[in-house]
């Protein structure tokens, strides 16, 4: 009898695959819609969070493309790393955006002007 360690998640828009026995190789993702594989290390809370709160979109799902999805989870990044969003005070923290495409790029807008802002006030 051979067990796997593999773990599996899938879901319409995406796929998430890593080693139970290795959780510090992270795990990789396969964007679905726009294909794309991104290597998401064990620390990346930010794509995990994006990833959950893209979940809760019930509208145009194929519009959950692997560079909004991206995009998203860099702007969650900015957001907390450069205290742009009061909303992401502790790790795993989710933004307040509507769970609709139009909210997840407006965050994403919204977080990238402000770290514009903050790079020209430098």
């Amino acid at each position: 009898m051979t067990t796997t360690t593999l773990k599996h998640h899938e879901t319409d828009f995406y796929t998430a695959q890593w080693d139970l026995l290795a959780p510090d190789k992270g795990r990789i993702i396969k964007f679905k819609n726009e294909p794309k594989e991104y290597q998401s290390p064990q620390y990346d809370w930010y794509m995990s969070v994006a990833l959950e709160k893209a979940d809760k979109v019930k509208v145009d799902r194929y519009l959950l493309t692997s560079s909004l999805l991206l995009m998203y989870r860099n702007a969650i990044r900015e957001g907390y790393q450069h205290q742009l969003d009061p909303n992401l005070i502790n790790k795993w923290d989710y933004p307040r955006n509507k769970n609709t495409i139009a909210g997840i790029q407006g965050y994403i807008d919204r977080i990238f002007k402000k770290a514009n802002e903050e790079y020209e006030y430098r």
